[in-house]
């Protein structure tokens, strides 16, 4: 109710003119007091001890003293107070729906630009708080998975009341689930929580729903005697149906989100997949390669052995039968030293002392020779294992120097490079149990890197071995060339990425190496490198392996 101020209210130009004018023209005498005895009209009589009141929804605000006559007069003040009363009273109820109007055109307006679930809640509350009478407040979220309403935003001490709710549990999980806002008034005598230090008296709570679906609700409540009416209800309906579509609102955002997001991930997965396919695809090819010619070579060398055998055993002969018939040349010659002048011709043209000389260094060159392709040979059989599959105890340094010899004609001087010289640093380590062949081709993975970037610059590679930690050995492949770029370390083990041009390289070499290191040995392969200073590949692995399949 409008509190009404009686004497301000004479003050006001139309009800404070129209008292004045029947004062002044009623000739029965008479007076206007207060309450409290203070004369507002007329003046003081003792003989007048009639009273009549003006009063307004039962409060006395004033009194007309007089006799009988001043009856009317109260009434028709009294008429006038109330019509005044009843203007205040639109124009105050005007004036807050004009407010409420402003105040949901405001929230609609912040809440529509919102896609963020708590922030529309956390406004959705707080315009609530400034319309209704209320100091708890809650802004319920229905997780349809599990029928739970759980708290988006909230203020106030619900006391007795546990989140989250289960839709048909309690008094709010009833009334959300009927469907239909409720008002519940002296509600601590349902919930019997007079214990709590401040027990909620009032409560309205109005579900949020989009087609008939609940997806949220609003509840609020006041922990001091509020009798909340179907007015505040009939609010708090228009704040859920505000509510309700923006939140619709932003749970199709979250879900477009949460979709494009799984649309991503499974892009990516599938570009995953479809890079394993073709790393394994490219890897199978390699390794069909590699057996192919691992057998290739197998094959070569052993074709090339054999008649190499065959030349070495009888240049071994061949040496021993020149010298025997030199020396018995030379006999004859001391013993007939005056041959026939055909004879002397034939030696003079033959030149013949140049000849018995330099027919035995013939003879220890090719002995030379036979031995550098035996070497050669030797080294092709051991790079042949790559085709093999079984583990096996080896010498790693004779796969080393195996990978040196077919890579020596790289290593030599040519036009555009000076020789690259090799330093063998081998320590003294023990046969290794592992796939020979592959790791042959790690050695020549890397070795062939080295020789690569020692064509920019430098012209050395130290090859160290030793052995570390318990039972593991390490061979550390050195250069002085120009180094790697952080940003290409970081890349080095990827499949199909190289720094070579197009067609010098298939990106290939260090991911193979590195799965033959690191997931068949169980082993590391490191690469420590600085700009201008060079690089060290450093492979680790186990004497004794646990080896993967």
């Amino acid at each position: 109710m409008i509190p009404i101020n009686f004497q301000k209210l004479l003050t006001q130009k139309d009800i404070g003119y129209a008292v004045k004018h029947i004062f002044a023209t009623v000739e029965t005498p008479l007076y206007l007091i207060t309450p409290d005895g203070k004369i507002l009209f007329g003046n003081y009589q003792e003989n007048l001890n009639e009273k009549y009141p003006i009063e307004l929804s039962g409060k006395i605000l004033a009194w007309v003293v007089g006799n009988a006559k001043a009856l009317p007069i109260s009434q028709l003040i009294s008429f006038l107070v109330k019509q005044e009363f009843e203007k205040k009273s639109l124009a105050k109820e005007l004036l807050e729906r004009y407010e409420e109007i402003d105040l949901f055109d405001e929230l609609s307006t912040q809440i529509t630009n919102s896609l963020n679930i708590k922030q529309i809640a956390q406004l959705v509350l707080e315009r609530i708080s400034q319309i209704i009478e209320c100091n708890i407040g809650v802004f319920l979220l229905l997780d349809s998975d599990t029928n739970q309403l759980k708290p988006t935003a909230k203020f106030g001490d619900f006391g007795c009341f546990e989140f989250p709710i289960s839709l048909g549990k309690g008094i709010l999980g009833k009334i959300i689930q009927r469907g239909k806002g409720e008002i519940v008034n002296n509600i601590c005598e349902s919930l019997k929580c007079y214990d709590s230090d401040e027990p909620i008296v009032s409560l309205i709570c109005v579900p949020l729903k989009n087609k008939d679906k609940i997806i949220a609700a609003i509840a609020i409540g006041s922990q001091t005697q509020t009798n909340y009416t179907t007015e505040e209800l009939k609010l708090l309906n228009i704040f859920a149906t505000q509510a309700a579509i923006a939140i619709e609102k932003a749970l199709l955002y979250e879900q477009s989100l949460n979709a494009a997001q799984c649309a991503r991930e499974q892009a990516e997965e599938l570009q995953q997949t479809l890079d394993k396919l073709q790393q394994t695809q490219a890897q199978l090819i390699h390794s069909e390669k590699m057996s192919s010619l691992g057998q290739m070579v197998a094959g070569i060398a052993h074709e090339i052995n054999n008649p190499i055998n065959f030349i070495k055993g009888n240049i071994g002969y061949g040496f021993n039968y020149a010298q025997d018939l030199i020396e018995l040349i030379d006999l004859y010659r001391q013993n007939y030293p005056q041959p026939a002048s055909e004879i002397a011709e034939k030696i003079e043209d033959i030149n013949f002392d140049f000849l018995k000389d330099d027919f035995l260094n013939l003879l220890n060159s090719m002995k030379v020779g036979v031995n550098r392709i035996k070497d050669i040979v030797r080294s092709l059989g051991i790079f042949s294992h790559l085709d093999k599959t079984e583990i096996k105890a080896v010498n790693i340094h004779e796969g080393i120097d195996g990978t040196l010899m077919i890579l020596r004609h790289r290593l030599d001087k040519n036009e555009e490079k000076d020789s690259i010289e090799i330093v063998k640093e081998y320590g003294d380590i023990p046969l290794v149990s592992c796939y020979a062949g592959q790791l042959n081709q790690v050695f020549m993975n890397i070795l062939s890197n080295a020789i690569d970037a020692l064509q920019e610059k430098g012209d050395l590679i130290i090859i160290r071995t030793q052995m570390v930690k318990d039972n593991w050995v390490s061979i550390s492949i050195i250069d002085n060339g120009p180094g790697i770029d952080e940003q290409v370390q970081q890349k080095l083990y990827d499949p199909f990425f190289t720094t070579k041009e197009a067609g010098k390289g298939t990106g290939l070499g260090m991911a193979i190496s590195y799965q033959i290191v690191v997931e068949k040995h169980g082993g590391n392969l490191t690469c420590i490198s600085e700009l201008e200073k060079g690089t060290e590949f450093r492979i680790q692995i186990p004497i004794e392996p646990n080896l993967s399949k």
